[in-house]
């Protein structure tokens, strides 16, 4: 679906950019170029009035983000604030998807592909992302090829490819590699004691699973406490497991570890979904602040697990809320990440 950079394209973006855009981008190709992008973009998609869009930062050949990765996204970003102004877009701002991806200690430097759209989306509260690769294909060239994905549906809405002239200042922001926080292997924990502060813990036996393949989730507290898991899975598709049908309550026992399902169900969690990462978060608190009542679906023997109705990064924005209200030590989160393969 690649596009050249086309006359008609360039001349869209300059029709939207204010005049101190347009002059800048007299100045700087790279300016230019993510003016076109975003016009050739935004010509082929339509019905995204009053969506919430989000540029990622590009990685580049060697799938690592860089400086370039940065002036790329931050290039992008600018050339859309006056094209959301008309067609009504809701531009999230960068710095704020990198808080949101904090919480889930994810780094979204590189992460939100086609293919983990969907969770991405459902993360970090976006309905479309900007995403994107750029590369060399000559030694004084630089290739970028966006894509704009519906996190929804992660159907590609549009693409657009434009290509520019690599001087000294572009090749020396390619060379610097920006920092990316790597998984941490899941492993069990030993027996958490002690009185402070509240400390949560959850785990499975392994780091990564096949598709087929069981698995069962573990938490564990060092205080008596309130505990809620939510997992969200390579899917997008988001869920409560913890409380559930077969633990209908969630005040939970200090250095007890809790199983999920739980053993007495007589089932296991089975990995069905496409390859990417499963992520459950716990979070533990002194009181129970985390009121999911009028968030949760129904839940039964045959779906045991209540579907999340509410807006995801809403919740956890209503969670954080009460946890800055809790006394220092009365509050303990934790993630698990889990490679499906």
């Amino acid at each position: 679906m690649k596009r050249a950079l086309i006359g008609t394209a360039l001349l869209a973006a300059t029709l939207l950019l204010p005049a101190a855009v347009m002059q800048a981008a007299d100045d700087d190709p790279l300016t230019t170029a993510a003016g076109g992008l975003v016009a050739d973009l935004l010509k082929q998609a339509s019905g995204l009035r009053g969506k919430s869009v989000a540029v990622e930062e590009l990685p580049g050949p060697e799938g690592r983000p860089t400086a370039l990765s940065l002036k790329i996204s931050e290039a992008l970003e600018n050339a859309l604030v006056a094209p959301a102004q008309v067609r009504a877009l809701k531009l999230v701002d960068r710095r704020n998807l990198e808080t949101l991806a904090k919480e889930w200690e994810l780094d979204a430097r590189g992460y939100i592909e086609e293919e983990s759209a969907k969770q991405a989306g459902k993360l970090l509260g976006v309905d479309v992302f900007v995403i994107g690769k750029y590369s060399f294909p000559e030694k004084k060239k630089l290739a970028v090829r966006v894509t704009l994905v519906e996190s929804e549906s992660g159907q590609i809405l549009a693409a657009a490819s434009s290509e520019l002239d690599a001087d000294k200042r572009l090749r020396a922001a390619h060379e610097e590699l920006l920092p990316t926080a790597m998984p941490a292997e899941p492993a069990a924990p030993k027996d958490i004691k002690g009185p402070e502060p509240l400390q949560v813990k959850v785990w499975t036996d392994k780091a990564e699973y096949g598709q087929g393949e069981k698995f069962r989730v573990r938490a564990q507290a060092n205080q008596d406490c309130y505990l809620t898991l939510i997992d969200v899975g390579t899917s997008g598709a988001t869920a409560v497991i913890f409380p559930n049908h077969y633990a209908p309550g969630n005040a939970v026992k200090s250095g007890v570890t809790y199983t999920v399902p739980d053993p007495a169900a007589g089932f296991d969690f089975e990995v069905s979904g496409p390859a990417g990462q499963e992520i459950v978060r716990a979070i533990a608190s002194k009181e129970p602040s985390v009121d999911l009542s009028d968030a949760l679906g129904q839940v039964s023997a045959e779906s045991p697990f209540a579907e999340l109705k509410k807006d995801l990064p809403g919740l956890t924005r209503d969670i954080h809320i009460k946890a800055k209200k809790a006394k220092p030590g009365e509050w303990s989160e934790a993630v698990l990440r889990l490679r499906i393969r």
